[in-house]
């Protein structure tokens, strides 16, 4: 850049693209139109057509703001995460925020130390499921892409909502509007044996969102909107 702009003269080419316009007698979407004018400059410019957007573009500025060595790995292709499973912009920011957390390498990859520990999970087989299916390439790492897709997959499930309440109603064993430490304790006890008190506070302090010492369903349900992987701990 610094030659460019101290030279006398800069030789650049122009490329006039076809204009692209909708289809005179069908109506099509802002979307499908987006997509055919992408195609054509991609084209022109003999590169590879991706679906990265203006998500991206957040995404790439959270993981600059966390001085992250390399905060493209961290570009996702959001129009096509956005199609598919009808994730936000800022769901797949706040996810981001969550992965972040866990201490990514340099590569962009978090081990399951670090996994368990935002989460607030022990070691045990169940816990290491939820790694696992998160983990597709068995590797040992996840990253970003991998969280994502994982989280999405299963926040966008229809009957999520439902699970969660279904959740909620069987932590509930007093019949209140509110969950105990005691009874989320005794509820996470039937899949996670052996759990002491401090691993049982720590997933108390997880869901409880407003932090007045007890869940209500809403601190239930946005923990687990927050962190839908976690809903395993309930399922029966």
């Amino acid at each position: 850049m610094f030659r460019m702009f101290t030279q006398f003269h800069n030789f650049m080419e122009v490329e006039y693209l076809p204009v692209v316009l909708p289809p005179e007698n069908v109506n099509e979407n802002a979307v499908l139109f987006a997509q055919r004018t992408s195609h054509a400059i991609a084209t022109g410019l003999n590169v590879v057509q991706t679906s990265h957007s203006y998500g991206d573009l957040m995404l790439l500025t959270k993981a600059s703001e966390f001085k992250q060595v390399k905060p493209s790995l961290y570009m996702v292709e959001m129009a096509w995460i956005e199609s598919s499973f009808h994730l936000s912009n800022l769901e797949a920011v706040d996810l981001l925020d969550k992965f972040l957390s866990m201490n990514p390498d340099s590569s962009g990859h978090v081990t399951i130390h670090d996994f368990l520990r935002v989460l607030k999970l022990k070691p045990c087989a169940l816990s290491e499921k939820i790694f696992q299916f998160v983990d597709v390439q068995k590797t040992g790492k996840i990253t970003f892409k991998q969280f994502l897709l994982g989280s999405a997959h299963i926040l966008k499930q229809p009957l999520f909502p439902h699970s969660c309440a279904l959740a909620f109603d069987r932590c509930n064993a007093k019949g209140v509007e509110y969950i105990s430490e005691q009874e989320l304790g005794d509820a996470l006890a039937l899949v996670m044996p052996n759990l002491d008190v401090d691993e049982i506070h720590g997933l108390f302090t997880l869901f409880d969102i407003d932090g007045d010492g007890r869940i209500s369903k809403d601190d239930f349900t946005t923990c687990l909107r927050q962190n839908p992987l976690l809903i395993a701990l309930f399922s029966p």
